[in-house]
């Protein structure tokens, strides 16, 4: 298939960032390759959104699709309900997206042009930078050896690719086949990590995925530190951090076995205790840790069939 005729819906969740979602929808629609449809999720937002889109009159536009959900789904659930509607459209690709990810006019054409020559691949990241052009969403490499035993990540460099293992939700292209082999993400991971679950998913069950050296975005994430512990201190985001290692534990059970899994618990139990010293926040970072590893000892079975069930429909 040309790239010429390849249809892409785009997917945008949004959540109480009416300005960044309008910065993010002017790239989308400055992109050099047009997409066939912009579905936005608002995850129940305070701040007007919808009203500001309406003035915008981007809810007459037929490129739209606006969906207001009736209550904060997290990232997970708002990126399970934009896949499940951008199913309907059978695209060839799916372009998905956080709200402050603003892509340069070509990010698109860039990994389109990756699509038509790597027809089979799962998924195409586009590389991430912050405000300050510092890095940002760094993808995992995919580390798995070749049959001579070394490994073969460098093999695509040739075409500005790098092949990867994991990503973030932070402007990546996924095959329509390899969602509709493996699934939608897991609505019930709310927030952190379920980015990492899916596209480890769609590789395990699909095919390669890579990282598109020439398909640029900027992600004006208010802290464009990396996601640990000791950077969390907005209060609203500490009540979340049992999400970060519940779900980094499900992730090590479901595809690492069950040595890096009990090094995971044994890492967060450590991070935990080390938090109480660490700052005027450090008990409730604590509490939130433990939270999480309980969650993951008693949710586990529970999470890992609902990610069964995605990839068996």
């Amino acid at each position: 298939m040309s790239k010429k005729e390849m249809q892409i819906v785009a997917v945008v969740v949004t959540y109480n960032r009416k300005e960044l979602l309008l910065e993010c929808i002017d790239a989308l629609l400055a992109q050099t390759y047009s997409l066939k449809k912009i579905i936005i999720i608002d995850n129940a937002s305070t701040d007007g959104t919808q009203q500001t889109l309406r003035e915008k009159e981007y809810l007459d536009n037929l490129i739209f699709s606006y969906y207001l959900m009736e209550k904060n789904l997290g990232g997970a659930g708002g990126f399970y309900e934009g896949m499940k509607h951008a199913r309907e459209y059978q695209a060839d690709w799916v372009w998905i997206m956080d709200d402050d990810t603003i892509p340069e006019h070509d990010a698109l054409w860039a990994m389109v042009e990756k699509a038509d020559k790597y027809p089979a691949a799962s998924f195409f990241a586009s590389c991430v930078e912050g405000p300050a052009h510092e890095p940002m969403n760094v993808p995992t490499i995919d580390q798995s050896k070749e049959v001579n035993g070394y490994s073969g990540w460098y093999m695509v460099i040739k075409d500005q690719l790098v092949r990867i293992e994991t990503a973030t939700f932070v402007s990546i292209l996924i095959n329509y086949n390899a969602i509709k082999r493996c699934g939608l993400p897991c609505k019930d991971f709310f927030l952190w990590g379920d980015d990492t679950e899916y596209t480890r998913r769609l590789v395990e069950y699909f095919g390669s995925a890579y990282l598109v050296g020439n398909s640029w975005v900027c992600h004006k994430r208010k802290d464009a530190k990396s996601l640990n512990v000791r950077n969390i201190n907005d209060k609203n985001r500490i009540k979340n951090i049992h999400y970060l290692s519940r779900n980094a534990l499900i992730i090590a059970a479901k595809y690492d076995g069950a040595f890096k899994t009990v090094k995971t618990v044994i890492t967060y139990s450590w991070i935990s205790v080390r938090s109480v010293f660490e700052g005027k926040n450090g008990l409730r970072k604590f509490l939130m840790i433990q939270k999480g590893i309980f969650e993951f000892l008693f949710k586990y079975r529970e999470f890992s069939k609902t990610i069964d069930r995605e990839v068996e429909k």
